[in-house]
């Protein structure tokens, strides 16, 4: 049974929102009876994040010199806590601390038949735009990688740290946390967990991170053995952008006919001739790569 928790925080410029969150988890512990430490990790944001953050005991600040990423930061937290088992959480506070305590009520229920609790996060409070590249980054990396886990990017995690000790990933690896544990044989039980809208700061995430996490799946994908063969793997991303592109014209299209916006200035139509160019690029590069097995094969 877990009796006490590390809290692992990767934060980047999150300087307004980390108090509110500290404050929450002091708030959603004090009155249980696990042993608990924050350990926060600034992955070298522009303020200082100490000067930001009462004293206490219970709390750790590790520092990055150079920005290395949410993963990288996740694996300096958990390799300086000092609790068997962790639980990671994001610092701008769209998870609500009190789901903590659902994992540790699940994991706990469940003890010797799982490995990791995770969140699926209930109706989410991102905007639009946010969804929208949250879902297809999703959509892509459950294609490449056929997890069976519903929401790989909730970061709302408990795990025994064991599990992740000789990984070495980096940067928004952290979303292909879920598929690798899975491939690697350990049992994830996912639940319901509450999504908030961000109150304070900006997120750092949009489509520019869509295709550095694509390409990361796809090398864990072959890498790991996620499938037998890269071209099935690239099949799988050629037709994912694929989709993606016809959902950015078709979105332009009602936004041309009903919204009077122009398509030369809107962005999703950029995107979506972007999609279909690196589609089209993929699919070549599938057929070169069958041509050039076949050859070998003959030979």
């Amino acid at each position: 049974m877990i009796k006490s928790l590390s809290i692992i925080v990767p934060a980047l410029n999150e300087e307004e929102s980390l108090p509110h969150l500290i404050k929450d988890i002091h708030t959603t512990f004090n009155e249980t009876e696990y042993s608990y430490e924050i350990v926060i990790v600034d992955d070298n944001s522009k303020n200082d994040l100490k000067n930001f953050i009462l004293k206490d005991e219970k709390i750790k600040i590790l520092e990055h010199k150079i920005t290395k990423g949410q993963f990288a930061a996740t694996m300096t937290g958990i390799n300086s806590s000092k609790y068997d088992y962790v639980c990671l959480i994001d610092a701008d506070g769209q998870n609500p601390p009190y789901e903590i305590l659902k994992l540790l009520n699940l994991y706990n229920s469940n003890f010797d038949d799982i490995d990791v609790a995770s969140g699926i996060r209930d109706r989410r409070q991102d905007n639009f735009i946010r969804k929208l590249y949250s879902r297809f980054a999703n959509f892509l990396i459950r294609k490449i990688t056929n997890t069976k886990s519903l929401d790989i990017g909730c970061s709302l995690k408990i795990f025994n740290k064991d599990l992740v000790e000789d990984l070495n990933l980096k940067g928004d690896i952290h979303r292909i946390l879920l598929p690798v544990l899975e491939k690697r044989g350990f049992k994830i039980i996912q639940t319901k967990v509450d999504h908030h809208e961000r109150k304070y700061g900006k997120t750092n995430y949009g489509f520019s991170r869509i295709i550095p996490i694509s390409i990361d799946a796809l090398l864990i994908a072959i890498t790991s053995g996620f499938q037998t063969t890269p071209r099935y793997v690239l099949g799988k991303i050629s037709a994912a952008f694929l989709t993606f592109s016809i959902l950015m014209f078709s979105i332009s299209l009602y936004q041309k006919y009903y919204l009077n916006i122009f398509v030369h200035k809107n962005p999703l139509f950029l995107l979506g001739i972007a999609s279909i160019f690196i589609s089209t690029q993929i699919f070549l590069s599938i057929i070169m790569m069958f041509f050039i097995e076949k050859r070998e094969s003959n030979t």
